[in-house]
């Protein structure tokens, strides 16, 4: 394809660095695109216009330490954009913008760190599995199936079962 912008060189598609500018400041990005064999002009086709703004946008987040939103997404997880709002208490096109590439505010960087911070704990959370056969614990009494939620220690390699006073 011609250059557009010398009419002498071709246009060939290649990896390379382009500048993007957010709130008055530019980052540079390595993404696919367009190059003049002749003049060096960059450009973009209509597809990749999106990913360039989102990686603009990482760039920004990540020189002022915020949420990517590859990290957004993550944090996320299996929950639908919908229910990751919900949870959040802000509307499903914020978390549909952030992981697009708009930038979030520190105020809801936070929130969505908090919201990470919590879900990891639970997540990575010792969790244990045993077979009990007709314990009987009283009036009272609960089998605690998992450490996190019995203040006793865990169970020891005899798999020994705890009963909690509920």
């Amino acid at each position: 394809m011609k250059c557009f912008a010398c009419g002498d060189g071709e246009l060939e598609s290649r990896s390379t660095s382009i500048e993007g500018e957010i709130k008055g400041k530019k980052y540079g990005v390595e993404m696919p695109a367009l190059v003049c064999n002749a003049c060096g002009h960059i450009a973009l086709e209509g597809k990749d216009g999106q990913e360039f703004m989102r990686r603009v946008a990482d760039e920004y987040r990540r020189a002022h330490h915020l949420l990517t939103s590859g990290e957004i997404k993550n944090i996320r997880g299996s929950l639908t954009q919908q229910a990751f709002a919900d949870q959040l208490g802000v509307g499903v096109a914020s978390v549909k913008r952030w992981e697009l590439g708009l930038v979030q505010d520190k105020r809801n960087d936070k929130i969505l760190r908090e919201f990470g911070d919590r879900h990891k704990r639970k997540k990575f959370a010792p969790q244990y599995t045993f077979a009990v056969s007709a314990y009987a614990g009283g009036p009272g009494y609960a089998l605690a199936s998992s450490w996190s939620s019995c203040s006793h220690d865990p169970p020891t390699k005899r798999r020994q079962v705890h009963a909690c006073l509920i």
